[in-house]
């Protein structure tokens, strides 16, 4: 189990803005996510040199032969434009290389609060995926072996959410 369960349960069901999804979990999910290997899960601290800004975003994507549909990716809003989402992005590629994941498939469910992030993936470098969607917009990410890291001013921090058994 994770030792930040409460908080994360918190960021994911308080952030509105910084949500892809608008997607809500229990701490009961959250737990029982964490421990499924069917799963990538990623969460994110941030320290600098203001302070320390604890657990501020929240990384979850089923895993389905070699892809990874991001069900739900929140951060919150206080470390906007501090590359915090080019880290995370950074440990999600890192991941799924390990894993053998080759595409990432983001997902983005417009609502009335989250429009501030309509255009994330394409920011990462995620192609459009044109087709019915069920009022979903889907995006493409190929995993390259050649990936650089976008972030250059954030050591990584993110961590899957697995316990140390499970990880």
């Amino acid at each position: 189990m994770p030792v930040y369960l409460e908080r994360i349960t918190q960021l994911i069901n308080k952030t509105n803005q910084f949500n892809l999804t608008s997607r809500r979990y229990t701490s009961a999910e959250v737990e029982a996510i964490s421990s499924d290997p069917s799963f990538v899960t990623l969460y994110g601290r941030l320290a600098d040199k203001f302070g320390d800004n604890g657990l501020v975003s929240v990384l979850i994507g089923r895993v389905i032969d070699q892809t990874v549909e991001l069900d739900l990716w929140v951060m919150s809003c206080r470390v906007l434009k501090r590359e915090m989402e080019l880290a995370i992005f950074d440990a999600l590629v890192e991941q799924c290389a390990a894993r053998g994941i080759r595409k990432i498939v983001g997902v983005y469910i417009p609502s009335k609060k989250n429009g501030m992030v309509a255009e994330h993936y394409a920011s990462l470098g995620f192609s459009r995926v044109d087709g019915p969607s069920g009022g979903r917009e889907l995006w493409l990410y190929e995993v390259s072996p050649t990936y650089s890291a976008r972030s250059r001013n954030i050591r990584t921090s993110a961590e899957a959410l697995a316990s140390p058994a499970n990880a």
